[in-house]
């Protein structure tokens, strides 16, 4: 079950350029430190980064972290975010800063089910050296794999699709040894002609 919608937000921020772990711990800290939105808007920028230090890149988590409790305190955001129509409540969630079009995505597929397939960086790997797309524009690449992932599908084949690009279609040394789509891989393709060299 999904946890509480505004640290659930604050999660995603603080996972944006690290890794899992990191970020978990940030935002465990960041619980035990500020319980509500109206402790953590009392906080300043500069305490809020000591406390999420872990997740990297703390002083522009900070910021995007202290307007979001600002904002939750003064006008309940978060609640008015989840009455919302998904696509509107991702163009309000792109408002605030620090916020792009993946956090928003990620956050509207978990609490709002959304059918929207966020792309990472891990997916936006797998994407192109398999041929889904030739894109580097995030919509473009997400316009391109909701032609092939069905509505229902997106949240699954999001996930899968991380953890083969974590575990197997890796940035550096990827295991295509081990990967049961290397044949069908044009960029594994590529590669290995590379290697073999001229006829």
């Amino acid at each position: 079950m999904a946890k509480d919608p505004f640290f659930g937000l604050i999660g995603i921020v603080l996972s944006q350029h690290t890794n899992d772990r990191n970020a978990w711990r940030a935002e465990k800290e960041l619980e035990q430190t500020y319980a509500s939105a109206s402790i953590l808007a009392k906080a300043s920028t500069s305490q809020i980064a000591k406390v999420i230090k872990v997740a990297g890149m703390q002083n522009e988590k900070a910021i995007t972290v202290h307007e979001l409790a600002v904002r939750e305190t003064k006008e309940g955001f978060i609640e008015s975010i989840l009455e919302m129509p998904w696509e509107k409540a991702r163009e309000k969630l792109m408002e605030l800063n620090g916020i792009g079009a993946k956090t928003a995505d990620v956050f509207c597929m978990i609490y709002l089910g959304a059918p929207v397939l966020p792309i990472d960086v891990h997916i936006k790997r797998v994407s192109q050296r398999l041929g889904l797309t030739k894109s580097n524009d995030y919509f473009k690449i997400q316009r391109d794999l909701h032609k092939l992932v069905s509505p229902d599908q997106r949240k699954t084949t999001h996930l899968s699709m991380i953890r083969f690009g974590r575990e197997v279609c890796r940035a550096k040394r990827p295991r295509c040894s081990q990967c049961p789509l290397r044949l069908d891989c044009p960029w594994y393709l590529s590669s290995a002609k590379l290697q073999a060299g001229p006829a």
